[in-house]
């Protein structure tokens, strides 16, 4: 049987930064090198209940917070032009001016928030990697409004029960950016295609299969 290594942690650790302390009489401000980011990622798997079959959701969650560089950043937040490009130059926006239209526009949206129509956008150009038309979120919709999910199986299962109902229930938020009736329309009317009890396999022919049925079972 073979084991990892073990390392003498005290011989092999390497300062990966350099902290300032400045201090004034009894107070202090704890400084990082430029880029420093403070990382917490989390994970969650789901299993379904189903038969002859095993079925799991998992849930990622990463949340980053970028550490304060120089003695400006205790005084007004630093918004990054992309968070991935956390090395290019930083936009410091002055927090005392026109700080309401910054964090909300007249529709309620931030301006760097993911709209829910670049979200189903997104999901169609992703369903034909696997063999899915791109319809078959449309029907989704439908589906979930015609056959909703039970939520009886205790926290997990209800956490998962919830993101499915707010993706897929247009009319549960005010995601869709003042650009995106069109898709708005598309979403809204199929989920009151289900609602009303329509066929959502005849409104959608090109979608062969009902993606809620891969991971949920219908109960009459």
């Amino acid at each position: 049987m073979r084991r990892p290594r073990q390392h003498n942690l005290n011989s092999i650790l390497v300062p990966i930064s350099i902290t300032l302390f400045l201090i004034t009489g009894t107070c202090g401000m704890l400084l990082y090198p430029s880029g420093s980011v403070l990382q917490l990622t989390t994970s969650m798997s789901v299993p379904f209940d189903l038969n002859k079959r095993k079925v799991f959701m998992d849930l990622g969650f990463q949340m980053n917070y970028n550490l304060p560089f120089n003695l400006a950043a205790f005084y007004n937040p630093a918004f990054w032009s992309n968070p991935y490009e956390r090395r290019g130059k930083r936009e410091l926006y002055n927090f005392t001016g026109s700080t309401n239209e910054l964090l909300v526009t007249e529709s309620g949206i931030h301006p760097r928030d993911f709209t829910a129509g670049e979200l189903y956008a997104g999901i169609e150009n992703l369903l034909p990697d696997y063999g899915f038309h791109r319809s078959c979120l449309l029907r989704s919709v439908c589906e979930l409004a015609l056959h909703p999910l039970a939520d009886d199986h205790g926290y997990s299962q209800s956490l998962v029960v919830q993101i499915i109902n707010l993706m897929l229930t247009p009319s549960q938020h005010e995601g869709f950016g003042p650009h995106e009736k069109l898709y708005q329309h598309r979403y809204e009317r199929a989920e009151r295609l289900g609602f009303m009890g329509g066929d959502c396999q005849k409104a959608y022919p090109k979608c062969e299969l009902d993606v809620l049925s891969i991971v949920t079972k219908l109960v009459r």
